[in-house]
C-alpha cells in the first residue's frame, strides 16, 4: 500500500463535531470538524494504553480519549494529563500523529505521509467540472469491495477486454477482439481511447432501451487513471449525443479490503426520478466486477511479469503495475507483512510531517517501508 499519497477518509458530509473513525492503509485514524468547521485527522490510537480515540468526545477542539481522559490538541500535542494534576507541565513526548486535510469534490481526501507540502502531488481534478453543471445530473456511489485487493481492482478497472465477459449490460461476446491502441503515460498514471463495437440493444433494460439507437454502430471509451489518491475516470460516448462520466477513488482499507467513492454525471434521461434505475445499473456492474476480483489468485499482483501469460492487450494493466511500482520506489510503501508481524504487540502509524520536521521523542513508531529492491521487481523486468 502506497503512503505519501491523498486518500478519501469519508464524505464531507459524514464529518462533524463528533469523532469519525476511518480506517485506511490497514490503521485506524480519528476525524472530526473543530469549531472554525475545519476537518482535522490524526491518528486513531492514544500513545498512553491504546484508547480508541474515536470513541472519546471533543472538547473545545480537543479530543478526549474515552480510557483516561488525556486531551490532544489538533496539533496532536496533549494538553492535558488529568491523573498528574492541573499543575505539571505536559511532556512533549506526549503526542500523536496528525495528516493534512483537504475538501475537494464532497470529499475528505488525508495526505498519509510525510512529505512537505510543495512536494505533495495534486488531488486529480478531472470531474470537478462535472460536479455543478446544469447539463449533467450527477449521483454519488459508495462500495465496500470485501476480499479485494486495491491493485487488483485498479487492473480490472483498466482491463478494456474484461467488459465482454463479465458485463451483461454492456459487454459484447460477439467482438471481444480488442483494438491496440496507443496507450499515453500521464504524471502519475496513463490515459487511452478505445472504440468497440456497440453490444445488441437486446442487453439493455428499461429507459436506456428506449433511448439508444438499434442501428448503432460502435461505443468510444477514454479511460484515465492516476496514481494520487488512487482515482480513476471513464468517459463514455455511447452515441454523439448520450454520454455518461464516471469518477472513483478507492481506499485501501487494508490490504484486502478496498472501498469506492464514486460519482456518475450523465448527460441523459436527466430527471431525478431516473437516479434509482442508473444506481442499479451502476451496482449491477460493480458487483460483477467484484465477483470476479474477489476470486482472481493470487489475492496479491504477481511480483513478476512472467508469472502470468500475459498479451498485447493487457498493456494498460502493466502500465497499471508500473506506476504502483513508480510510486513505492520514489514515495514509499508500507511492507505489509513486516507490518502485521509487528502489529500484534505494538501500535505503528504513517509518519506525519510533524515527525519529518522533528523525527525525535515519538511513542509510537512509523510502519516498516518495502525495501527498494523489492519494489523495483516488476519494472526491471
Amino acid at each position: 500500500m502506497l503512503i505519501n499519497n491523498w486518500y478519501v477518509a469519508a464524505r464531507a458530509a459524514e464529518i462533524g463535531a463528533k469523532p469519525f473513525k476511518s480506517r485506511m492503509l490497514g490503521l485506524d485514524f480519528m476525524l472530526f470538524r473543530d469549531g472554525s468547521g475545519k476537518i482535522n485527522c490524526m491518528s486513531g490510537v492514544c500513545c498512553h494504553r491504546g484508547g480508541a480515540l474515536h470513541r472519546g468526545e471533543i472538547k473545545a477542539d480537543c479530543i478526549v480519549c474515552p480510557y483516561h481522559g488525556w486531551e490532544f490538541n489538533t496539533s496532536g500535542a496533549c494538553t492535558k494529563i488529568p491523573s498528574m494534576g492541573d499543575e505539571i507541565s505536559v511532556p512533549k513526548r506526549a503526542r500523536i500523529d496528525t495528516y493534512p486535510v483537504q475538501e475537494k469534490m464532497g470529499m475528505v481526501w488525508v495526505f498519509l505521509g510525510d512529505e512537505e507540502e510543495s512536494k505533495r502531488p495534486a488531488i486529480p481534478d478531472w470531474y470537478e467540472p462535472f460536479l455543478n453543471a446544469p447539463e449533467w445530473r450527477v449521483v454519488t456511489y459508495d462500495y465496500i469491495y470485501t476480499d479485494v485487493n486495491w491493485a487488483r481492482l485498479g487492473e480490472n478497472s483498466v482491463d478494456t477486454s474484461h467488459p465482454a465477459f463479465v458485463h451483461k449490460a454492456f459487454g459484447n461476446r460477439l467482438s471481444p477482439k480488442a483494438n491496440i491502441v496507443p496507450i499515453t503515460d500521464t504524471a502519475f498514471g496513463a490515459t487511452v481511447t478505445r472504440e468497440r463495437a456497440a453490444p445488441p440493444n437486446s442487453q439493455k433494460s428499461g429507459a436506456m432501451q428506449k433511448i439508444l439507437p438499434t442501428d448503432r454502430k460502435t461505443t468510444r471509451v477514454t479511460l484515465e487513471f492516476s496514481m494520487v489518491g488512487i482515482t480513476e475516470m471513464l468517459y463514455q460516448e455511447m452515441t454523439s449525443e448520450i454520454t455518461q462520466v464516471l469518477f472513483s477513488a478507492r481506499t485501501p482499507i487494508d490490504e484486502y479490503n478496498t472501498k469506492s467513492y464514486g460519482f456518475q454525471a450523465r448527460n441523459f434521461l436527466m430527471e431525478p426520478e431516473q437516479d434509482a434505475e442508473r444506481i442499479k445499473g451502476l451496482f449491477q456492474a460493480i458487483e460483477e466486477d467484484h465477483n470476479i476480483v474477489r476470486f482472481v489468485k493470487p489475492k496479491l499482483t504477481p511480483k513478476s511479469t512472467t508469472e502470468e501469460f500475459l498479451v498485447e492487450a493487457d498493456g494498460m494493466e502493466l502500465t497499471y503495475r508500473r506506476k504502483v511500482q513508480e510510486w513505492a520506489r520514489s514515495r514509499g510503501a508500507i511492507d505489509t507483512d513486516a507490518y502485521e508481524a509487528a502489529a500484534k504487540q505494538q501500535i505503528m502509524v504513517i509518519a506525519s510531517p510533524a515527525r519529518r520536521a522533528d523525527p525525535k521523542g515519538w511513542v509510537h513508531k512509523p510502519v516498516p517501508l518495502q525495501p527498494m529492491t523489492a519494489t523495483a521487481a516488476i519494472a526491471a523486468e
